[in-house]
């Protein structure tokens, strides 16, 4: 069922997808209250110096920006790579170019939720020609799990499941590709964790994609994807570790990390906000 009516709304023109958008912004907020709480309590812990005032424009913003992303997700299942390119600018594609040496190796690239991380994907696709493969975490709903996945191996990506990315670098790690995470997910109970303070609290972080960076060699950038106007993004691909090899596993996310929190705190209405990022605790030390 949700995989027709996402189907369905993918069919809108974008502007009534975004009359749509406006209208559920106001309900999340107003009516419905989705995720008020846990919205108002992350932001009251990650900017203690901001009043309540600041917090309640900045959660208005959020709800607009969240729902304005929501549709334009589901118009990513029907956009032509031309208007990828048209909508998304780009620049840090030279610095991809070094750093794989010249497309001779992979190169991954880590991101938050923040902008459109969806038509980020396929606007690197459209402006360099590269195969983008998001390593993701399965949704709960098979629907909403089926719809994600053609949208994200439209233009030839391969999405590959987070417990099976171990086996598939390795088996492809002599072709040229981008292996993208979304990397400030909460981390599951037996990922490997690292814990760290972060937008000023206690945070852990999965050690995956360092351990992909080491074992490979390849280098890792940051995606920052920031909001110009409606529709319209701005993608910044960003070196943070040119040479895995000589760096720790903690290193390597730290670098992330910090890369992260400085985006966030630059365009705090883009990021989400209503994700339980911060529930876990880290364990005592005994």
């Amino acid at each position: 069922m949700i995989y027709w009516l996402y189907k369905a709304l993918a069919f809108l023109p974008l502007p009534l997808k975004y009359g749509l958008a406006w209208l559920m912004a106001l309900l999340l907020q107003r009516v419905f209250r989705y995720r008020a709480k846990v919205i108002d309590t992350n932001l009251a812990n990650a900017f203690p110096e901001r009043d309540a005032a600041w917090r309640a424009d900045t959660t208005k913003r959020f709800y607009r920006q969240f729902t304005d992303v929501t549709m334009e997700i589901l118009h990513a299942s029907r956009m032509p790579l031309a208007e990828f390119k048209r909508r998304v600018t780009i620049e840090g594609l030279d610095e991809l170019e070094r750093l794989t040496e010249n497309r001779s190796k992979s190169v991954v690239v880590l991101t938050i939720h923040l902008g459109n991380w969806e038509w980020m994907m396929h606007a690197a696709n459209a402006h360099g020609d590269i195969q983008i493969d998001p390593v993701y975490k399965r949704l709960r709903n098979e629907g909403a799990e089926r719809f994600a996945y053609e949208v994200r191996s439209r233009f030839g990506g391969e999405p590959i499941l987070m417990e099976k990315v171990a086996r598939n670098v390795l088996k492809n790690r002599r072709r040229f590709r981008a292996l993208v995470l979304l990397a400030d997910q909460s981390p599951g109970g037996r990922d490997n964790v690292y814990w760290t303070e972060w937008l000023n609290q206690p945070t852990g972080f999965f050690l995956g994609p360092a351990t992909i960076s080491q074992l490979t060699g390849f280098p890792v950038m940051f995606a920052r994807c920031r909001r110009k106007a409606r529709g319209r993004y701005h993608l910044s691909l960003i070196p943070i570790v040119e040479t895995p090899g000589q760096l720790t596993e903690e290193q390597i996310i730290e670098a992330y990390i910090r890369a992260a929190e400085q985006t966030i705190r630059e365009e705090p209405e883009s990021y989400l906000w209503s994700n339980r990022r911060w529930k876990h605790q880290p364990p005592e030390v005994t």
